[in-house]
């Protein structure tokens, strides 16, 4: 391995030990804090009984027996407390240790799943580079007046998106997201729209997009394409077949808004907000999980700044939409 290569792996190695030291210290803190709040309690009943069961002047009135100690309550109230402190400093490094060893699964589990990430990342840039060569001497010995040029230029396309997506996870798993890059909303979206046009019609699904606002985002256009992409893919699979997807792009208040809406049967038997978590699936109901598709693009949109969230749902169907802060100017 080069010197750049040792590099840029303890650098990753770097923020995953971050992630890992960041989410023991709250499982530490949390443990600590519950036994802290034991603790005080117990010491606060002690100081009450105490405090209740005194009886310091009828002790004053007897005479004061050979071999016996009596100590004040004063003095067992301060030992009481020292006693309380001391157990909270221990219970919050008790708490502090075990977290962190109980944390240590998780910095080997972000490593193999960076190292998954790479490598076929990595993998897949060699023969999407072939599949790519093979499409342009297609499209050439074909010929501009073939039938097939528009459809060899079609996948012309689609193989440098797919590339650029490969490039995009590298990045993401490098832990360098692409910076300074601003995308076009409206072509990003529109590009991702008739991707999915073909899967639509083999299902009957009607899908349209309106608006189209030339607004910059401070987002590189791959990761936002991803986003839309995932969004499109859960509103198909969630419409019935001669169904409707519609899909605006728009500007307000400093935002740009993308709008997906399908006619699918709603979401039930699950908060909307989940839909976002990993493999969501309603408790109880029919066999729907959102797998990681939402989960992705919760991702992908709050890391740029912006949010995503569900604006309607019913029997008439779903509304999802994307938010992100326009680029300065």
């Amino acid at each position: 391995m080069n010197r750049t290569g040792r590099f840029e792996r303890m650098r990753r190695s770097d923020a995953d030990g971050a992630v890992v030291r960041a989410a023991s210290r709250k499982v530490g803190l949390y443990v600590a804090s519950v036994c802290a709040i034991a603790v005080l309690l117990v010491l606060a009943a002690a100081i009450v009984f105490i405090a209740q069961r005194s009886q310091t002047a009828e002790v004053l009135e007897h005479a004061v027996k050979p071999g016996s100690i009596y100590v004040g309550s004063g003095d067992l109230l301060m030992a009481l407390i020292g006693g309380g402190v001391a157990g909270v400093i221990l219970a919050a490094v008790v708490g502090l240790v075990s977290a962190r060893r109980a944390i240590v699964p998780l910095a080997d589990a972000l490593a193999a799943q960076r190292r998954f990430v790479q490598d076929a990342s990595h993998e897949l840039r060699t023969p999407l580079a072939i599949l790519d060569a093979r499409l342009q001497l297609a499209e050439r010995q074909a010929g501009e007046a073939s039938p097939a040029a528009g459809t060899l230029a079609r996948m012309r396309q689609d193989s440098r998106v797919l590339a650029e997506v490969v490039d995009d996870l590298l990045l993401v798993t490098a832990g360098s997201a692409r910076s300074g890059e601003v995308a076009v909303v409206a072509q990003v979206v529109s590009g991702a729209v008739e991707g999915i046009r073909m899967l639509a019609g083999t299902r009957e699904v009607t899908l349209e997009i309106a608006g189209g606002k030339d607004a910059l985002v401070p987002v590189a256009a791959p990761a936002l394409r991803r986003a839309v992409v995932a969004l499109l893919e859960n509103a198909l699979a969630h419409t019935p077949q001669a169904g409707r997807i519609d899909v605006t792009v728009s500007a307000s208040d400093g935002e740009a808004l993308v709008s997906v809406a399908d006619t699918g049967t709603g979401i039930s038997g699950i908060e909307p907000g989940r839909i976002f978590d990993r493999f969501a699936r309603a408790p109880g109901g029919p066999a729907r999980s959102y797998g990681i598709g939402l989960a992705l693009v919760k991702e992908t949109v709050v890391r740029c700044g912006g949010d995503v969230r569900v604006t309607a749902t019913g029997a008439a169907g779903t509304t999802i939409l994307i938010s992100l802060p326009l680029a300065a100017a």
